[in-house]
């Protein structure tokens, strides 16, 4: 067994652990899958454990980086991702309402067992793509390196930890990695296994929290807060309110709806916003630092050019999305034309 804290690509530098959030509350990717998640892992809507060990570990600061973007991976036991296979099969169910989903803690309270590997490979010469040679650093300090493209399953490295295999997962799907291209036991016991589940991955948009707009059925469900969907079909018909007091949605669309993809526009911009303001606030604290050395640099100018060209990015690229959806409105109108519908369309 060996340790994320222990790994590192240098022989001669001290290993610095530091905290890793494996899923981040403030990526766009992962707000992308998290409904999904929450939903076929039966977890209650808006409840995923950021803050908890079950998404944040010690690694050490040097393989952060290839942690995060997928060049260096770890995937459960083949049992645990069977397991999760069949608890996503059946909570998908396009029938199954919220409560009778099976649960997230049904998994356990660990540790489960990872084994590590490299997550991106060249398909031509086979050789790890955008990953170092790594050692692992015994207490006394002694270096033992992990040849991975020479390594078969029995002599992979192992860890254990309290963080959750779902939300490992989760990760996995995230930065979905390449086949292995030397063992095949390492593809039939750790990539085919991952593979089977994020195959089965849904790829619905409508949040299955809420019932589908422009049905009669209304599910009594509360999950203790507004449950909102940004899919097409709720835009259009304005229904990304609580389900506790949802109305029967109207079958065309109204001046709410307008209102609605104009809130969702308005919170990508502050988002976007909000972006903008934290790499101003590391900036000021890089060139702060540099003042504290050289008393007479001038930087007021450099953040204020900073902070004019993050403001400028948000607003081209919401900028950009108004002349799309003008582009498709106006194609659409012009296709309606064209083609006369004989009844009247549900979304327009």
């Amino acid at each position: 067994m060996v340790s994320l804290e222990t790994l590192t690509p240098f022989q001669d530098k001290p290993i610095e652990p530091r905290q890793f959030q494996l899923i981040s509350l403030r990526s766009f990717t992962v707000a992308m899958y998290i409904c999904h998640f929450e939903w076929i892992f039966g977890l209650e809507y808006g409840s995923f454990p950021y803050n908890s060990e079950l998404n944040t570990m010690l690694v050490s600061n040097d393989i952060r980086e290839y942690l995060e973007e997928g060049s260096l991976i770890f995937i459960p036991t083949a049992g645990v991702m069977e397991k999760a296979y069949d608890m996503m099969i059946y909570n998908d169910n396009r029938s199954r309402e919220p409560d009778e989903r099976k649960r997230f803690e049904e998994f356990g309270t660990g540790p489960w067992e990872y084994t590590i590997l490299p997550g991106r490979w060249d398909r031509k010469t086979k050789k790890i793509r955008s990953l170092p040679p790594l050692f692992n650093r015994s207490p006394d300090g002694n270096l033992t390196p992990f040849p991975f493209e020479d390594c078969d399953y029995d002599a992979l490295p192992r860890f254990t930890s309290f963080v959750h295999p779902l939300i490992v997962i989760m990760l996995n799907r995230i930065n979905m990695p390449n086949n292995h291209p030397a063992s095949m036991a390492i593809q039939e016991k750790l990539i085919a296994p991952l593979k089977k589940v994020l195959r089965k991955w849904p790829q619905w948009q409508h949040n299955r929290f809420l019932p589908m707009p422009n049905t009669k059925f209304k599910r009594e469900y509360d999950a203790g807060q507004k449950i909102i969907c940004h899919c097409t079909f709720c835009s259009k018909n304005g229904s990304s309110t609580s389900t506790a007091s949802s109305p029967e949605l109207a079958d065309t669309c109204t001046d709410d709806a307008e209102e609605v993809e104009e809130e969702s526009r308005m919170e990508e911009y502050k988002e976007l916003s909000r972006i903008a303001n934290e790499r101003i606030a590391v900036w000021r604290g890089c060139l702060e630092g540099v003042v504290f050395i050289h008393g007479d640099v001038e930087h007021d100018g450099i953040l204020d050019r900073y902070g004019q060209e993050c403001t400028d990015a948000a607003d081209k690229v919401m900028l950009r999305q108004e002349e799309e959806r003008a582009k498709r409105e106006k194609l659409a109108a012009k296709l309606q034309g064209d083609f006369p519908l004989n009844k009247k369309s549900r979304l327009s």
